[in-house]
């Protein structure tokens, strides 16, 4: 019982001393949070209105602290609005394990004394302005799992502590501005599941060290300027689910067996980069595949005739390659009776590759999740088959400059998700079809460059949602509908080269936001109406080859936001009105082949 007694006192004791540690050491952080807060910028007063003594620091906003010891071991500030630079008294917060400062805009140098934050496992400066390399003392923080420096202006290369962090499972720096190589450091890293350095300056080869991540899931380098092969270690971990080399200058050819080796596969992204050969047949069994971008490649040969085994692919893009089809075959275009297996195929990219041959009729077999489907600059030929009307789901069609005859099939008009209709410099004759005036939410009509006769619907008015016409270099006659010029949002109106008569009336100005109007080489006649100058979004304006006549209206000088006025081959008289010398942003001016008389502007634009 004595010893009993003798030991309650001492706990007691113990007790208190301990008490007065962790009061003393609460202090600390608090000191270091009241520092922190007086150095950075609060737009917002977030810390002003939260961070008072006369609370405890546990309790106060984006402070997380540990039951036993009561001193913060997470701070999340992210998108608080804050500013300025990253103040050293962080350092102080020496039980700290989580830092957030994501979505700020903190600017300058990680500070020196973070290194002495042992404890950290998670930290996050994403979405600032910091400046500086990455620091070397990185590598001190040996507990260190998951490092986030996105969207930030950081330089210079990466460090070789870095890879002492034995732990790190995440690295994220991309859209920063670092430079030289990729060390072979980076294999020491085999904890790491996601490696993320997009849009950097990266340079020379990819180390073949890199395959010694064996744990990766997630591998992106896209938009650097890393060249040479790409090593063969990378196509053989078997974990990656994402692979983004796009916009790099790697060459060579992709290995055979890749569809076997990367069975996990869901992203490969090999877009803008100089790899030749064939596409691997294999790709074929790479079964999770959901996105796949080889384009703008120098990739030959034939098309997979199995891709239609990926039943998950949502996105397919091979434009811009010399990819062929066989011209043996009755229907050149027998990949697409494949590809119509895959029912989840939402975005279709062909373009810009020599395969000629005719778009076959099964292209309405595909499934109504297609929303995108371009096919321009193929060497197609033939007219556009009318079975395009089943895809109840396409948003966008794209079929440009290829040699397509025969009509506009009036089935277009069922496609009632359509926003986007582009058939550019082809063939194609007969009437615009006044089924187009039934898709509600068309955004864009390109038919320029045909050989489209007869009348402009004039129902296209009631396309409220259209931004963009373009009838251009076509066949049309008649007069332009006067309902046209009720389409006040419509961003450019584009009906050169045609053989349009009437005036230009005056309910011009309807157009408030209107930004390109041309209807140069026709044959309208009259005086420019005084009302466009409310047209003051507008930086294109071209009546060229015209019969318009008499004076240049002084409202052409409201026209703000002018940057080319071509008013040439018409009959206008009178003089240049001196208030073109208000244009600022003009840099194209054009008034030859007229009876104009008098002086030219020499202030403002016309100085130079």
């Amino acid at each position: 019982m004595r010893l009993s007694f003798f030991f309650v006192p001492m706990l007691l004791q113990y007790s208190i001393a301990n008490l007065a540690t962790t009061t003393l050491n609460n202090l600390t952080d608090q000191s270091a949070l009241l520092a922190f807060k007086a150095h950075v910028g609060d737009y917002r007063s977030v810390l002003a209105n939260n961070w008072s003594i006369s609370h405890p620091i546990c309790s106060w906003v984006g402070i997380s602290c540990d039951s036993r010891h009561q001193r913060v071991k997470a701070l999340n500030l992210s998108g608080m609005g804050l500013g300025g630079t990253i103040p050293p008294h962080l350092g102080n917060l020496s039980f700290l394990m989580s830092l957030d400062v994501t979505l700020n805009n903190f600017y300058g140098h990680l500070p020196n004394e973070l290194g002495k934050l042992g404890r950290l496992k998670f930290i996050s400066f994403s979405f600032n302005k910091l400046s500086g390399s990455i620091p070397t003392w990185i590598g001190v923080l040996s507990k260190l799992q998951i490092m986030s420096l996105r969207n930030n202006n950081i330089t210079g290369p990466i460090p070789n502590s870095l890879f002492n962090l034995s732990k790190l499972e995440m690295l994220q720096a991309s859209f920063n501005v670092i430079d030289g190589n990729i060390p072979s450091g980076i294999g020491n890293l085999s904890n790491l599941f996601d490696l993320d350095l997009r849009h950097n300056n990266l340079q020379d080869q990819i180390p073949t060290e890199i395959g010694n991540l064996q744990n990766l899931e997630s591998l992106a380098l896209g938009t650097n300027n890393l060249s040479g092969l790409i090593p063969p270690a990378i196509f053989n971990i078997s974990t990656i689910r994402v692979l983004n080399l796009h916009s790099n200058q790697f060459s060579g050819r992709l290995p055979s067996t890749i569809g076997h080796s990367l069975p996990n596969i869901e992203y490969l992204t090999l877009a803008i980069n100089n790899l030749i050969g064939t596409i691997p047949d294999s790709l074929t069994n790479a079964s999770k595949l959901i996105g796949l971008d080889l384009g703008s490649n120098s990739f030959s040969g034939h098309i997979p005739n199995t891709f239609g085994n990926l039943r998950h692919l949502n996105v397919l893009s091979i434009r811009t390659n010399n990819l062929t089809t066989e011209s043996s075959s009755a229907d050149q275009w027998s990949f697409l009776s494949s590809l119509t297996n895959c029912r989840k195929l939402s975005y279709l990219v062909l373009d810009s590759n020599p395969l000629g041959g005719i778009l076959p009729p099964l292209i309405g077999n595909f499934s109504a999740s297609l929303q995108s489907f371009y096919a321009y600059e193929c060497k197609l030929g033939g007219s556009i088959p009318k079975e395009i009307g089943n895809l109840r789901g396409l948003i966008l069609l794209t079929l440009d400059f290829n040699d397509l005859n025969g009509t506009i099939p009036t089935s277009v008009g069922t496609l009632q998700q359509l926003q986007g209709l582009s058939l550019e410099d082809n063939n194609l004759e007969g009437s615009i079809p006044y089924d187009l005036c039934h898709l509600e939410l068309m955004y864009g009509i390109r038919l320029n460059g045909n050989k489209l006769s007869g009348h402009i619907p004039p129902c296209l008015a009631s396309l409220t949602s259209l931004r963009e016409l373009r009838l251009g270099s076509n066949k049309l006659t008649s007069s332009i509908p006067s309902s046209l010029w009720s389409l006040e949002y419509i961003l450019e109106i584009n009906l050169s080269s045609n053989s349009l008569n009437d005036s230009l009336p005056s309910n011009v100005q309807k157009l408030k936001v209107l930004r390109v109007l041309d209807l140069s080489r026709n044959q309208l006649s009259g005086n420019i109406p005084s009302t466009i100058g409310a047209l003051v979004d507008l930086e294109t304006l071209s009546l060229a080859s015209n019969q318009f006549q008499g004076p240049i209206p002084e409202s052409v000088g409201s026209l703000i936001s002018l940057e080319s006025l071509d008013l040439s081959g018409n009959n206008f008289s009178g003089k240049i009105p001196k208030s073109l010398e208000a244009l600022s942003h003009l840099k194209q001016f054009n008034v030859s082949q007229n009876m104009l008389e008098g002086e030219i502007p020499v202030k403002g634009s016309f100085k130079n």
